[in-house]
């Protein structure tokens, strides 16, 4: 019910606009719906829950732990030190914050760059930015090795495939096995080196044999060696390079005889005769035994000095170290005698009545001589080429 303000008449009726007696306006404004109000209300309610999320939401962008992230993300390793170094170090909790999300960068970077969602520069770009952190040193550097050690396998991978193109199995099976497990390549190479491994053995076979037939042994050997780095149990590879070592040792040994002999034949001072002189069978220590040896001039210079070494043997023909009288140090088994103002002129021969004294308990039996070296009265010096063949063919070893 509704009363006019103008005549006092009661109204009936929510609807009624105009008093039925004097005909005044009663309603002059709409009321508000209860549930228009309602809208609004709710309406409300949300603009400001938004105002609070856009407000948190600005709160969190702008804390240590999201500026030093954002910074990361962003490869600005400057900033993002001086946030952690100002902000977060010295707080235990933040810190392992900031620590886990490294270690989570790290997972992600190795696990896309896996997968191929990102390339080898950025994956190194980002590895570096946080390298320069000096953060988890030890992850870090494990990354790092990771991506380079699948950066390298795909290069291989790569070349291995255009070697194996380009006929060169060598290089190609050499490069697919460098293919690590972890590549995406890695079955492709491995069924790459399966498919060319008989074909690369048998051209391996084949040049060595030709290069055997041609007695160039050692390059023969040298191709089996790099197949066997390949192929490193295969056995008719192994056996063939035994035959050919043993070849080549036969080879070298009839080179070092035939050179060994031109070298002694070619002596410009030469060794005849080498022994030893017993002066006294009683009184040693006063008539000591001497180690004699005679050479002979074969050029056409005076000699002034020259040297001369000995080896001996005891009573069985077995290497026996030489001590001179009056040796307080360890006797050698090589001896090396000085002549010095020797002068023997061309042709003509020395060492008759000379020698180098031996302790009178020396054992010797037998002894070999060869000339080391000599001087000329003119200054000039000749070393004796054969001396080198004779040391390494005698020297403490059984006389033969």
């Amino acid at each position: 019910m509704k009363t006019c303000k103008k005549c006092g008449n009661e109204v009936l009726g929510d609807d009624i606009v105009f008093c039925s007696k004097c005909g005044t306006k009663i309603l002059t404004h709409k009321a508000t719906s209860p549930v228009k109000r309602k809208k609004f209300v709710i309406l409300s309610s949300v603009g400001m829950g938004v105002l609070i999320v856009i407000g948190v939401t600005l709160l969190l962008l702008n804390t240590p732990s999201a500026k030093f992230k954002n910074a990361v993300l962003a490869n600005q390793y400057s900033d993002a030190i001086t946030v952690y170094n100002q902000k977060i170090k010295g707080n235990s909790e933040k810190e392992k914050e900031a620590e886990s999300f490294i270690q989570e960068e790290l997972n992600t970077i190795n696990q896309d760059f896996k997968t191929n969602k990102i390339d080898y520069q950025k994956a190194t770009t980002a590895l570096d930015t946080i390298k320069k952190l000096e953060l988890l040193k030890a992850d870090v550097e494990a990354a790092v090795n990771n991506i380079n050690k699948l950066n390298d396998s795909r290069t291989s991978f790569k070349k291995g495939q255009e070697f194996i193109a380009n006929k060169n199995l060598k290089d190609g099976i050499s490069e697919l096995k460098k293919v690590v497990t972890d590549d995406e390549n890695y079955a492709k190479a491995q069924e790459l080196i399966s498919t060319n491994t008989l074909e690369y053995k048998a051209a391996s076979l084949q040049e060595a044999e030709q290069l055997s037939s041609n007695t160039d042994y050692e390059k023969a050997i040298g191709i089996l060696s790099d197949t066997l780095v390949l192929l490193p149990n295969d056995s008719d590879i192994s056996a063939k390079k035994a035959s050919y070592e043993k070849l080549n040792e036969e080879k070298k040994a009839m080179e070092r005889k035939k050179k060994m002999e031109e070298t002694k034949a070619s002596q410009e001072v030469v060794v005849e005769k080498a022994g030893i002189i017993v002066q006294d069978s009683r009184y040693k220590a006063l008539y000591p035994d001497i180690l004699q040896v005679i050479v002979r001039n074969n050029s056409d210079k005076t000699v002034k000095n020259m040297k001369v070494s000995f080896l001996g043997y005891d009573t069985n023909g077995l290497p026996i170290k030489i001590k001179s009288q009056f040796s307080f140090t360890d006797a050698p088994f090589e001896y090396v005698g000085n002549a010095e103002n020797v002068n023997i002129v061309s042709k003509a021969t020395f060492g008759e009545d000379k020698g180098w004294r031996l302790d009178e308990s020396h054992g010797i039996k037998t002894v070999i001589s060869c000339v080391k070296e000599v001087e000329y009265y003119d200054g000039t010096k000749w070393t004796n080429p054969y001396y080198e063949y004779w040391v390494d063919e005698y020297k403490e070893k059984p006389l033969h």
